[in-house]
């Protein structure tokens, strides 16, 4: 007996109960326990319900993808609860819809999924995403109270004054319609033309969508473009407010030294036309200018000294003599000229005696 007492056996009667209770649950409500397993649920906000209950269908995309479980009232707002299997994949932006579905008026909950994100579990859409049907019945109700309080001898008159006026306009009339007709059967005949026309603005607004940042991008460019031009336009206003003033004291400074620039400018006219004058002997010179620089350098070139030769010039040692006769210019030789040694000390050469010199030792 000891076997059947214990803390183990509470626990295994706890254990017991609670299968015993999913065991029933599920035999009566599978369909149910798998919905909660397998669906997600969110909620919405709506103006109206709009004839909208519990168990209604949600659809996306004309497909059910889960129900309605529950409608509530929240500060004068109805709250909508609904579940979606969780296979179905909703956008941050999804917008909801109270539509009829069958022609009974049964309501069905239309969910239009829209954006870049996702739409998390228990999230709320809020009203500004949410639209209400027209309800015929309230509509017929609305117009039934105003029918009542229209004043039908005011109205009798209304229209009475109406058809007198379209019977004085009846002339008019005629050529109107034949206007409107021409022009509807004009559109007719250029309907392809339309159709072609709309269709070129369909893609020109679509390449314009696709190419919106690099429009932006070219209009903020510009923006900078402008920018610059107006900098530089200021730049070019202030240079040209500077170069008058520049040649407003060049002005002054020719009119000061005119005197002194005249007989210079004169001058450089003559040297520029003597240079004109010569411009074909120069052109001539500088080919043999070349050449005897050509001829100078190997001269050079052949040692440490440079003998020049001149045709038709007698040497120097052959021309001295003759030039010394002429002139009366007697020779070196019978010149005392004085000699002055390194130490800087000049003295003639014939009557300087020669130094005494110490003795060699021995």
């Amino acid at each position: 007996m000891l076997k059947y007492r214990g803390r183990h056996l509470v626990r295994a009667g706890v254990l017991g109960v609670v299968l015993a209770i999913l065991v029933v649950a599920v035999g009566l409500a599978p369909e149910r326990l798998v919905a909660w397993a397998t669906s997600v649920r969110y909620q919405a906000v709506f103006g109206d319900a709009g004839g909208l209950e519990s168990g209604n269908d949600v659809m996306v995309s004309g497909t059910k993808v889960g129900s309605v479980s529950r409608i509530s009232l929240e500060r004068g707002t109805a709250m909508v609860d609904f579940t979606v299997r969780s296979t179905v994949r909703l956008k941050s932006d999804t917008t909801a819809h109270i539509r009829t579905g069958t022609l009974l008026g049964k309501r069905i909950l239309v969910l239009e999924s829209a954006g870049t994100g996702s739409l998390q579990p228990l999230s709320t859409i809020p009203i500004t995403r949410t639209s209400s049907p027209y309800s015929l019945t309230d509509a017929v109700s609305e117009l039934t109270t105003n029918v009542a309080a229209t004043d039908t001898s005011q109205l009798n008159q209304s229209l009475d004054t109406l058809s007198a006026t379209l019977d004085r306009i009846r002339p008019q009339l005629g050529p109107a319609f034949d206007g409107l007709s021409r022009m509807s059967r004009s559109l007719n005949a250029r309907n392809q033309s339309l159709r072609e026309l709309l269709s070129s603005a369909n893609d020109v607004t679509k390449v314009l969508a696709d190419r919106g940042q690099q429009v932006n991008t070219l209009i903020l460019n510009a923006n900078t473009l402008l920018e610059v031009l107006v900098e530089r336009r200021q730049a070019i206003v202030d240079l040209l407010a500077n170069t008058k003033a520049l040649a407003s004291q060049l002005s002054g400074l020719v009119a000061d030294n005119e005197k002194e620039l005249a007989p210079t400018l004169a001058k450089l006219n003559e040297v520029l036309a003597m240079l004109e004058r010569n411009r074909d002997n120069i052109t001539k010179a500088i080919p043999g200018l070349a050449k005897s620089s050509q001829t100078t350098g190997e001269a050079v070139s052949s040692g440490a000294y440079y003998n020049a030769f001149i045709s038709n010039l007698p040497q120097g040692q052959f021309l001295k003599p003759l030039l010394d006769g002429v002139f009366g210019i007697q020779p070196r030789s019978l010149f005392p000229f004085p000699d002055c040694g390194v130490d800087g000390d000049c003295h003639n050469r014939e009557e300087t005696p020669p130094p005494n010199l110490p003795p060699a030792p021995r």
